[in-house]
């Protein structure tokens, strides 16, 4: 159902990050909120109130495919929304670099179709180029 309604690879994705999130907690890697958190969070609910607004529009006279595409933007935004709410404690990079085997990751990316791209930047995947050899069915 989270899946159909978020898009595949976000919610995947936003998957991966709460498992990350466990992880994270359990070595006590936290953080305090950005200072700007709650700016953040409303910068996030304007955009979500423009995109609704547009999708409303968009339902009013505009094409099928303008309202499939606005109504997948807004349940992004919104999906985003709560994981970032979720997050803001945790200091995920700490437990993804250093204490996750990037070939866990890999092969995981692999087997659900996500872009390597969405949980490691350039300087991890240059960092991790050993673990990009294993292939999906990788077990620890």
């Amino acid at each position: 159902e989270q899946i159909r309604k978020e898009g595949r690879e976000t919610a995947l994705f936003n998957f991966y990050s709460v498992a990350n999130k466990e992880v994270a907690e359990l070595c006590n890697h936290q953080r305090a909120a950005p200072k700007n958190f709650e700016e953040q969070i409303a910068r996030i609910d304007e955009r979500i109130t423009k995109v609704r607004g547009e999708l409303a529009e968009a339902k009013k006279g505009g094409s099928a495919a303008r309202i499939e595409a606005k109504s997948r933007q807004l349940e992004k935004m919104e999906a985003d929304k709560r994981t970032k709410i979720e997050l803001k404690n945790v200091a995920l990079g700490t437990s993804r670099i250093n204490y996750n085997d990037p070939r866990i990751t890999v092969a995981w990316c692999k087997r659900h179709d996500v872009p390597i791209t969405k949980p490691f930047n350039k300087s991890l995947l240059a960092k991790f180029t050993w673990a990009m050899k294993d292939g999906p069915d990788y077990t620890f």
